[in-house]
């Protein structure tokens, strides 16, 4: 009789993520007779460089497991191609699992053999069959969906005590890689390039040693799907370096490699294990918050607030994922994160956004916080409160799948539990951009400020940041000079990015705020009109 064990892995967005799932340990039945007592040393790395395919040649049992398995997610369509690789990497879970090791597709396990076999493929399903060598490769596929936008795949096995351990790799790749080096010297430079498949408007992602992480400026030049960046690697140790792409369904991951500098191991020696959620969802949600929060004060970063009306468009949205059984920033019937907090009346400067799935929400976010694009929203210093929710379900093979979504948030400043009115406080910054620019002091009108008032009302009213006629109105007071800014701004500062405000000839500015909602821009911004005439 064959035990399966299934578990999908990685899978990014992010904007990108990478969830990974969770695998139990293999039933009494499938355990080896006699667990090693002592460490295993698994194949060496391959050498080589990422992008062009090692060589590896399937063992007879692979072989098997590989042919059954292209046929059946061929669904009429050309089979998913092998990747030598994957064939690799799958091959060293696989004696993991012969070894006994008790979750032998751990997400640090996995990254790491994808590393040594020189796979850039950031999020691979990951399935494992227990069983006779003969039963092993049909009981591997009979969880599979026929369905699936597998484009390679790779099966490794090893057999122990008439037992047969097999695992199954399947990727879609989007994108093509060109050969980039994955043992390095400190302080080597160099170049990333390749093109994406399906996706366009790359962005290259790096994560340091330190645990930092930081974006590298892409060419100008760049077209719509090619990229090239030079990669400083400057500090010894395990750097991640990733590629995003972005679809119809927002920003995904195409390419996240582990690198080692100056001889650092490729698996992450302080990755923590896979934890399980406590029942109660909304626990399970806060030690996700605590959890970035503590890799926020790692950094010496302030943590982030709990924000419970985030929670909640975060918890709709991973529910969406779950009902389509797809995780993506944007869903056909949801729009992106900007639309779903316009619908939920939520004002915001700047947001951003991870996704992720996993066998839990601890080991989806794990899974996130390896990615150094959505590293970098964990770690932003602008964002001052997040949400987090997440929606529990099942996989076809019974085990637990979770998705999580974490919003992170710079709210509007709107002036709530500030003394100063937002009129005020707008005055306020064109004084202060005024004396930085050591131009004369301006007199506040109260005749321009009425005009301004009533610009700012009239804008929000017909929802276009347009004050044509307040200009005209001004030079009806007797003046000779007059000009106008118009803003749809998220705090004060913004009405200073004007070149009137150097402009000598003006002596004298009214200042209107309007606060409302906009289908256009959103709800909770700052309708500001400026008038300044001499």
């Amino acid at each position: 009789m064959s035990v399966v064990l299934s578990r999908r892995a990685l899978a990014a967005v992010g904007m990108l993520v990478v969830g990974c799932g969770h695998v139990g340990a293999p039933a009494s039945g499938a355990r080896p007779s006699s667990p090693p007592t002592a460490a295993r040393s698994y194949a060496p790395p391959a050498r080589g460089n990422y992008g062009p395919e090692p060589e590896a040649k399937p063992t007879t049992l692979e072989r098997t497991a590989l042919d059954v398995a292209r046929a059946r997610l061929a669904g009429g369509g050309p089979p998913p191609r092998v990747s030598p690789a994957l064939v690799l990497a799958a091959r060293e879970l696989a004696q993991r699992a012969a070894d006994g090791d008790p979750d032998p597709l751990a997400r640090s396990h996995l990254r790491a053999a994808l590393a040594g076999a020189l796979a850039f493929d950031p999020a691979p399903a990951a399935h494992l069959a227990v069983a006779t060598p003969a039963d092993a490769p049909r009981a591997l596929v009979e969880t599979l969906v026929t369905a699936s936008a597998t484009t390679h795949l790779g099966a490794g096995g090893a057999v122990r005590d008439g037992r047969a351990y097999l695992v199954l790799l399947l990727s879609r790749r989007t994108a093509a890689l060109g050969p980039f080096p994955r043992d390095v010297a400190a302080g080597t430079t160099a170049t990333l390039q390749g093109e994406l498949l399906g996706l366009e408007r790359p962005s290259v992602h790096v994560t340091s040693p330190s645990g930092l992480s930081h974006e590298i400026a892409l060419p100008r030049a760049s077209a719509r799907r090619v990229f090239s960046a030079p990669v400083r690697l400057e500090a010894s140790g395990r750097w991640l370096v990733e590629v995003v792409g972005n679809g119809p369904r927002g920003p995904e991951v195409a390419v996240l490699l582990t690198v080692s500098c100056g001889g650092a191991p490729l698996e992450d020696p302080a990755a923590l294990a896979d934890e399980s959620d406590p029942d109660d969802p909304r626990e399970a949600e806060a030690r996700v918050v605590a959890a970035l929060n503590a890799t926020r004060r790692t950094h010496d970063l302030p943590p982030l607030e709990p924000a419970p009306a985030l929670a909640a468009v975060a918890r709709r949205h991973s529910e969406a994922m779950l009902a389509r059984g797809v995780l993506a920033h944007v869903l056909p019937d949801s729009g992106s994160v900007g639309d779903r907090l316009r619908r939920a009346r939520i004002a915001y400067a700047r947001v951003a956004e991870n996704v992720a799935k996993g066998g839990s929400a601890l080991s989806a976010h794990r899974g996130a916080e390896e990615s150094p694009a959505h590293r970098q929203n964990i770690l932003s210093g602008e964002a001052t409160q997040v949400g987090c929710g997440l929606a529990r379900g099942r996989l076809p093979t019974g085990e637990p799948i979770v998705y999580l979504t974490e919003v992170f948030l710079l709210p509007v400043e709107d002036g709530s539990g500030d003394r100063m009115t937002p009129e005020a406080r707008v005055r306020e910054a064109i004084w202060r951009e005024r004396a930085r620019l050591r131009a004369s002091p301006m007199v506040s009108d109260p005749s321009l400020d009425a005009l301004a008032r009533e610009a700012a009302r009239e804008m929000l009213r017909h929802g276009e940041p347009k004050g044509e006629r307040l200009g005209e109105r001004a030079l009806r007071l007797g003046r000779k000079l007059a000009a106008v800014d118009a803003f749809v701004a998220t705090k004060a500062s913004d009405a200073t990015r004007s070149k009137n405000l150097a402009d000598h000839r003006f002596r004298r500015v009214g200042v209107g705020v309007a606060i409302g909602e906009s289908a256009r821009y959103g709800n909770g911004l700052l309708w500001i009109a400026v008038v300044y005439t001499d």
